[in-house]
């Protein structure tokens, strides 16, 4: 079913596994967000529980021996920060949640999930604070009803655990926009991939429609909503509220204008630059009011 076409409410994977008490901004915003959804800050929101991502999906992405190190608690320090069992379901919790808004956005049009810490994560190892790559588990879901599926990866840092995962898989194009070199990574030789840093806030918005048009032709798009981009949330002097909203609007109005079906992860918005993490999240509210409206 084409976006356009979806009917409300909007269906949004979480649950109370998401959260931690405390540590990284990755592993405890969400449940922040979630209140404010069951607040009514946004209308016509459902809030849906996923199943865990299993020890078999994640070998579909990862190497066996970097998912047993990780789920058996051989490996002390993972990515998201010290294994513990509360950690480790959050993790599962967050990939499951991709898995399922995935096949949300499938049947319906549009779906989501308060799942970050996700890109930078690789087939042998996590990486950035992202321990499973759940935007590489969703690809691979979406591959089993649709022929192509596209990426497009508006988070501060560039996703090189997603290219290392599927830049070589010939039915995922990747569209890469950046505003800092962390985690860069390079195309293949006649490449379906997009990518590009932008050093300037007045170009970044031509930028994001550049990838756009680069996407144009896929029939599902995975949307790794970063509001780290922001000045203040760990960004790019110059980016602004207003640009942000601004960009979810196009990326909601081209899926729109595609008839493609899209599904959103959170991924980065950080404190380091002065907001609360209340504050943070309300960034990442933008994301669930463009995907609303």
């Amino acid at each position: 079913m084409s976006f356009s076409k979806f009917k409300y409410p909007l269906r949004v994977f979480y649950s109370d596994d998401y959260a931690v008490g405390e540590g990284l901004e990755t592993v405890t915003k969400s449940k922040l967000l979630a209140e404010m959804i069951k607040e009514g800050r946004v209308p016509r929101v459902e809030l849906v529980a996923p199943k865990l991502a299993t020890e078999e999906e994640l070998m579909l992405i990862h190497s066996p021996d970097y998912v047993d190190d990780v789920l058996s608690g051989k490996k002390k320090n993972i990515a998201a920060g010290m294994s513990s069992k509360k950690l480790i379901k959050s993790i599962l919790a967050t990939t499951g949640g991709m898995r399922d808004a995935t096949n949300e956005a499938l049947r319906n049009g549009r779906s989501g999930s308060f799942s970050s810490g996700l890109h930078h994560a690789r087939a042998n190892a996590g990486m950035g604070f992202c321990t499973f790559n759940g935007l590489a588990l969703a690809a691979l879901e979406a591959l089993k009803k649709v022929n192509s599926v596209g990426i497009l990866d508006l988070d501060a840092h560039y996703g090189g655990g997603t290219a290392d995962i599927l830049k070589s898989n010939k039915r995922v194009r990747l569209a890469d926009v950046s505003v800092c070199s962390y985690d860069s990574w390079t195309p293949t030789a006649k490449s379906r991939h997009f990518i590009q840093v932008v050093a300037k806030p007045k170009t970044y918005l031509a930028t994001v429609e550049k990838a756009l048009k680069s996407l144009e032709g896929v029939a599902f798009l995975i949307y790794n909503a970063g509001m780290d981009t922001h000045e203040r949330a760990g960004g790019l002097k110059g980016i602004t509220l207003e640009i942000i909203q601004e960009r979810e609007m196009r990326v909601v109005e081209w899926a729109r204008a595609q008839n493609v079906p899209i599904v959103f992860a959170l991924a980065g918005g950080y404190t380091w630059s002065g907001l609360t993490l209340k504050e943070v999240a309300e960034l990442h509210l933008e994301t669930v009011r463009a995907f609303v409206n």
